[in-house]
């Protein structure tokens, strides 16, 4: 069975028209465009453009029917179907950026490396830092941006790799920090995914290699917070195709506007009147259950950080200014008012004064597990150069602040 026959199968899909005439072929260098942002919330159907490199790296991952493929097709497939958006446009991208129209089968059926060749730019180009910045100068209000790449470096021959590596992270944080001065509500979510590679791998000096084997790619999320949030519960992770996700970064900025209050109830204590949620007063051991000492709890929403529950429920990404208190999480019971959890604290002893608890901002273990630092050869699972792409996006986000939210109960 060909990949025409299987892509057939779902050309019932009608896409509907997307006018691309403001998206035009771009060079990688070109500057990023401020705006003037509006209020933008979910429920506002956003843009999605979507951004596949076809640079000469990329060819092993399209040469014929490939989990590659299958996984985008799905993927931007339910993104339709999901009712998220009315407007899907999609591109190559390597030097340029090349418009391919909206029609989700029809450029599936098209990817391959043939395919690949003849749309244009200079396909030997792999500066993801530059890529970046061009989808991202692309990007604006109710707008979505997802980039498809392998996230090779290609420094060239010649070149210090050690030097080009932290020029790229300079240069990527840079870029989301000149975005985010524009756009502060952006988030930026990263599938770390995989498909079946037959072609040339290009080492960090362009030599090529001959592999057929499984290797890594990415899909990169970026755009306004409410809106990623709501398509993560639109098309959620489960829904993906071939090996599923294999793992995933996020990160969004600071926000200390979120609600919380001390749960009435939950120990031996009183709430002061003139600031009921966040004041504790005659704080005492408890005496019911068998735990017999002083805690309490507290009601909070930790919603809209694209945090999965497994983050959210780890005390680990959570710092305490007390190291006396001991905190668990659990999922919020039901109510009116918003909140997704509850922290439970409890101490050896009764204490007063300010207690501060930070939602940490974290870079997950699995991007120096997947990093190749070498890039002279390819790596069963790794990616030359991946920890550098994600330091600099995380460094952005985290210039002022190194935490979604934080919590302060009084203890008088």
């Amino acid at each position: 069975m060909n990949k025409t026959l299987i892509i057939s199968i779902a050309v019932f899909l009608l896409l509907p028209g997307c006018n691309n005439e403001r998206k035009k072929v771009n060079t990688l260098t070109a500057p990023l465009i401020p705006a003037v942002p509006t209020k933008v919330s979910a429920s506002n159907k956003p843009s999605v453009n979507v951004y596949v490199e076809n640079s000469g790296s990329m060819d092993g991952y399209v040469r014929g029917i490939t989990d590659f493929e299958q996984i985008v097709y799905n993927y931007l497939t339910d993104i339709i179907i999901s009712d998220f958006t009315d407007s899907l446009n999609l591109f190559y991208i390597n030097s340029d950026i090349i418009p391919q129209g909206s029609d989700i089968s029809d450029f599936i059926e098209r990817l391959e490396p043939s395919t690949f060749r003849i749309r244009g730019g200079n396909r030997g180009i792999s500066d993801i830092s530059n890529v970046l910045k061009t989808v991202l100068s692309e990007t604006q209000e109710n707008e979505i941006a997802i980039l498809v790449t392998d996230g090779i470096f290609s420094p060239g021959i010649g070149k210090d790799a050690a030097q080009y590596l932290n020029n790229q992270q300079i240069g990527i944080k840079r870029t989301f920090a000149e975005h985010l001065k524009t756009y502060p509500n952006t988030s930026v979510l990263i599938y770390h995914l995989s498909s079946q590679f037959e072609g040339y791998y290009y080492n960090r000096e362009d030599s090529r290699i001959y592999i057929n084997s499984q290797r890594p790619f990415y899909i990169w999320i970026i755009g306004n917070s409410e809106q990623l949030d709501n398509l993560c519960h639109k098309v959620p992770t489960s829904k993906f195709k071939g090996n599923g996700i294999q793992n995933i970064f996020t990160v969004s900025r600071s926000n200390e506007n979120k609600n919380f209050a001390i749960k009435l109830g939950s120990g031996n204590f009183d709430l002061d009147k003139k600031s009921p949620k966040n004041t504790i007063m005659h704080w005492k051991k408890d005496k019911k259950g068998s735990q017999n000492s002083p805690r309490f709890s507290i009601d909070a929403n930790l919603s809209g950080f694209l945090l999965d529950e497994s983050y959210l429920k780890d005390t680990a990404n959570y710092e305490l200014n007390n190291k006396d208190f001991k905190m668990s999480i659990t999922k919020a019971v039901i109510n009116n008012f918003g909140y997704t959890h509850t922290l439970i604290l409890s101490s050896p002893r009764v204490q007063k004064g300010i207690i501060t608890i930070k939602l940490k901002t974290k870079i997950p273990g699995w991007v120096v597990e997947v990093n190749d630092d070498d890039g002279s050869s390819p790596i069963a699972d790794k990616t030359y150069g991946i920890k550098y792409q994600i330091h600099g996006v995380y460094e952005a986000f985290t210039i002022n602040k190194d935490f979604y939210t934080e919590i302060k109960i009084n203890i008088k």
